[in-house]
């Protein structure tokens, strides 16, 4: 607090002595906006402003880097040219005591031209609006009146808030300089139009309407800001005809209190639409309450060259049948009831070919009857049955193709897209994606022929707003917005639920579920360096704005067996997992885990070769022949079980060829990355190259624990191999953990059916639970933010969840269930009728290793004075301990009291 008071008394100083030496007040005299909450001052000499927030006695200022307030750029003579804003004239606005307004004259060919910035205090006192205009000036090309301004630094413990996905936290103690920009609704940008700033305990929010906004954080490791070190200060680029924005001073506050002031003007612009509201439009969307998101992502693969003329390659994951098998395996045998289920790759030439021509259905599938039928089968189950479609894409060869539908470039050539697998993609206008979808071939048909309850459009919300400069159907970045919300609006009509790719909050008035705003590929972003190189975390700010207003996933596949984190996130979210990465046909059908006593664990010699590299030879003991060829993985992991190296092999001879008795595999080279050090374990197994499923291994429950044959120490000098003979992995961190089956509900059942259930069993009834709830709070327990912990909801009915993504183990007092001691990658959720936990002791009860559990009231009373108690039991020491009566649940029972 005295921090900042010292950044805002210079300015009354320096003015009390240019009035005592006799300097003319008038003109060196402060512009000056007060209320009862703020005080604004701006020197007029040069631009510079600060802003005092009364409340929590913290000081904002302008640029640290260059005297001015902003820049203009102009259009002159054909190019852009930029000027500062710094020398202004004052006055007050006319009719509001409590504004100012700002003339500059900045363009030395035209004096005659201005801007002036009029500054306001709004009705609350604490936001102030900043609105530009010009006159007699050129053509106005952007603005930045927030031109490193309203920054933070270290010495104030400040952080910059940018709404990425579920969030980022950028702090200004990383040591990290950079300058990345967020452009508005963007891939990767500003997914709500603000950003938020914490420094010394006191939050302020930037806010703008302006969809061809960008912000730009830039970091710095500079003393202009002493005693900091590094400033973090974000630069506003607006390009509408009269920009504005508005800043809103919270007073004490962090990001919740940022997000919780942002919902208000959510709900002003429109975009905050709650279930609540949509359920009386939409009481079908009461279905993704807790509906897992099972996704067959290519069933027809056919991958054409780049001018869309040859067929490359041609695959079938899943016919219509088999699809249908899929859904009825994993709702009779797995017991997942709720789940949103959508096949891609359906249409006539498969996954991303020949769009907009879907119809008929692929014929390698089936086609038309078969499809019917999979529909059929599938909403017999109870499932919201959904088909992947695409307007954004054309390809060449469809025979839809006319160049009257792509969107133009200002030079009037096509907008081309991506390369996929139908070929080089042109980008269809957005207008002209409606009218191709609303054709009487296209979704009416594919109502009429499948009666499917939900549809997917992808791309829709994920790309960036478009321009389009063909004069028979031009687009701004607003246009192209209106349209895409007219397809979703269409969509919904036909189907009743409609979702997309990724997800904005400009969406959500006019769709049900967004697919890949909770991750991305098993990790936060697409980008997945950019919360390291930005120094940043990741916060569920998405959550705590709009989590009760659409269900929301994640996109594209991942490997389970290291996607402990990815589904942590998940459960401190609250929100269920997307299931991409599905193996083809009928992948649980003759699968065995009978190999665990054919093979013992290999030993490994190693031989050190060089200081980064080795020679490894690993001698396998086979008991019984294998009945089929495997391919050995190796993987170098680090203590966080992340795979830093690895030495995968094709085993010779194969292993459907390997005999009873000992059987060596190698030497093979391996070499340590450069730059690489610390102490790596080496695991091995086995797994199955066309489905990408590990074989069981004697000793293992097939899922996370892999064979420890020792650990590689790598130093600067060179390398030491540590043995620990034949022993399982028994790692404190564990990524694949919930492939784990072991005395639980999955032992023996597929890997993919493991993971499935182990994490539905949670997600689900926790989303379910929560989904009509607003995320209340949300904090980082630990300095290292690894424990986090949210609340949902508020009083008796708050839901709580609390998670490990740290090293270490971690203590948690509950309220209800005692001392949890919680393992790396463990995790309690407690609630009145419903708790889960991986964890070594909960409600009294120690284990001699992690255990998982669900459990939850079936009859909606607390689970205190339910009678009818249903515990899931994932894996590891069958027993648990409810109401003081220890019981004993190898799979899953219900338990009265």
């Amino acid at each position: 607090m005295a921090q900042s008071r010292r950044d805002f008394y210079p300015t009354v100083l320096a003015l009390f002595f240019l009035c005592v030496c006799g300097v003319s007040f008038a003109a060196t005299a402060p512009a000056i906006l007060e209320t009862d909450h703020l005080r604004l001052i701006v020197t007029t000499e040069t631009g510079v402003y600060q802003v005092l927030d009364k409340q929590s006695q913290v000081t904002w200022n302008s640029n640290p880097f260059t005297q001015r307030m902003g820049t203009v750029v102009f259009k002159i003579d054909g190019a852009d040219r930029e000027f500062s804003l710094s020398r202004c004239e004052v006055a007050p606005a006319s009719g509001n005591k409590h504004s100012l307004r700002l003339t500059f004259h900045p363009i030395d060919v035209q004096p005659a031209a201005t801007v002036t910035v009029t500054v306001e205090a709004l009705s609350d006192r604490r936001t102030l609006e900043f609105r530009c205009e010009t006159a007699n000036a050129p053509d106005l090309v952007r603005v930045s009146l927030l031109e490193n301004g309203f920054y933070v630094t270290d010495a104030d413990q400040g952080y910059v808030v940018v709404p990425v996905r579920e969030g980022l936290m950028i702090p200004a103690n990383s040591g990290k300089a950079f300058t990345h920009s967020f452009d508005t609704y963007a891939y990767e940008g500003c997914h709500m139009t603000m950003i938020g700033l914490v420094k010394g305990g006191s939050a302020a929010m930037v806010t703008w309407s302006d969809v061809y906004g960008r912000v730009d954080i830039h970091s710095a490791m500079t003393p202009v800001a002493a005693p900091a070190v590094q400033v973090v200060s974000p630069t506003l680029t607006l390009h509408s005809k009269n920009p504005s924005f508005k800043i809103q001073f919270c007073g004490r506050g962090d990001y919740v209190t940022l997000a919780k002031a942002y919902r208000e003007e959510a709900r002003k612009s429109g975009w905050l639409v709650t279930w609540d509201e949509k359920l009386k439009k939409h009481p079908a969307d009461a279905k993704l309450f807790g509906a897992a998101n099972f996704k067959l992502w290519s069933a027809l693969t056919r991958e054409m060259n780049s001018e869309s003329t040859q067929e490359k390659s041609l695959s079938v994951s899943w016919t219509f049948d088999e699809a249908a098998q899929v859904a009825e395996h994993i709702h009779n045998d797995l017991g997942l009831t709720n789940v949103l289920f959508t096949i891609g790759g359906w249409i006539h030439r498969g996954y991303d070919n020949q769009h907009p021509d879907i119809l008929p259905a692929a014929p390698e599938l089936g086609g038309n009857d078969a499809l019917a039928d999979c529909s059929r089968r599938i909403l017999k189950l109870g499932y919201l049955f959904s088909l992947h479609d695409n307007y954004q894409d054309i390809y060449k060869d469809s025979p839809s193709w006319n160049e009257k539908y792509i969107t133009k470039n200002r030079d009037g050539s096509l907008s081309a897209g991506g390369s996929w697998a139908g070929g080089r993609a042109y980008l269809t206008c957005s207008k002209m994606a409606l009218e191709l979808a609303r054709r009487p071939q296209n979704l009416t048909a594919v109502k009429q022929l499948t009666g499917a309850n939900s549809y997917f459009i992808d791309t829709t919300y994920a790309a960036g707003l478009q321009e389009c400069f063909d004069p028979a159907h031009p687009l701004t970045r607003a246009d192209d917005m209106h349209w895409k919300q007219a397809l979703s609006d269409y969509a919904r009509d036909v189907f009743g639920q409609f979702g997309s790719e990724c997800g904005r909050e400009w969406a959500i008035p006019h769709a049900d579920f967004f697919e890949g705003l909770t991750g991305v590929s098993g990790t936060y972003y697409h980008n997945a360096g950019l919360p390291e190189s930005l120094g940043a975390s990741v916060i569920p700010f998405f959550e705590l704005v709009y989590r009760d207003t659409i269900a929301a996933y994640g996109k594209y596949g991942y490997d389970m067996n290291q996607a402990a984190e990815y589904v942590l996130q998940h459960i401190l979210i609250g929100r269920p997992l997307n299931y991409h990465e599905v193996p083809a046909h009928l992948y649980w059908k003759n699968y065995t885990s009978k190999a665990d006593a054919r093979l013992a664990p290999p030993t490994p010699n190693v031989e050190i070769t060089g200081p980064r590299e080795f020679r490894v030879t690993y001698h396998w003991v086979v008991r019984e022949p294998l009945a089929q060829d495997y391919r050995a993985f190796n993987h170098f992991t680090d203590a966080d079980g992340k795979i830093q190296f690895q030495n995968d092999y094709t085993p010779a001879p194969a292993t459907s060829k390997w005999a009873p008795g000992t059987l060596d595999q190698g030497p093979f080279t391996v070499h340590v990355p450069e730059g690489l050090t610390g102490t790596f374990t080496m695991g091995t197994g086995l797994f199955d190259p066309s489905t990408d499923t590990r074989l069981a291994l004697a000793g293992t429950d097939g899922g996370g624990l892999r064979y420890s044959l020792g650990s590689i120490k790598v130093t600067a000098t060179g390398i030491e191999f540590i043995p620990v003979g034949n022993k399982v992995a028994e790692p404190m961190v564990d990524p694949g953990l919930f492939v784990r089956g072991d005395q639980g509900w999955t032992q023996g059942l597929h890997p993919q059916d493991r993971f499935l259930k182990n994490t539905y069993e949670v997600l689900s009834p926790l989303n379910e639970l929560t989904a009509r709830m607003q995320m209340t709070s949300h904090v980082f327990v630990t300095p290292d933010r690894k424990v986090q912990k949210a609340v949902y909801g508020k009083g008796r009915s708050a839901v709580e969840v609390v998670v490990n993504m740290g090293r270490e183990p971690y203590a948690l007092q509950t309220r209800r269930h005692g001392l949890v001691q919680l393992l790396p990658f463990g995790f309690a959720v407690e609630s009145a009728t419903f708790a889960a936990f991986h964890a070594l002791s909960w409600n009294g009860m120690d284990y001699a290793r992690p255990v998982m559990f669900s459990i939850r009231s079936a009859d909606g009373k607390s689970l205190e004075s339910s009678r009818k108690i249903r515990v899931f039991h994932a894996f590891g020491d069958p027993r648990i301990k409810l109401a003081g009566a220890v019981h004993t649940v190898e799979r899953e029972q219900f338990v009265p009291r």
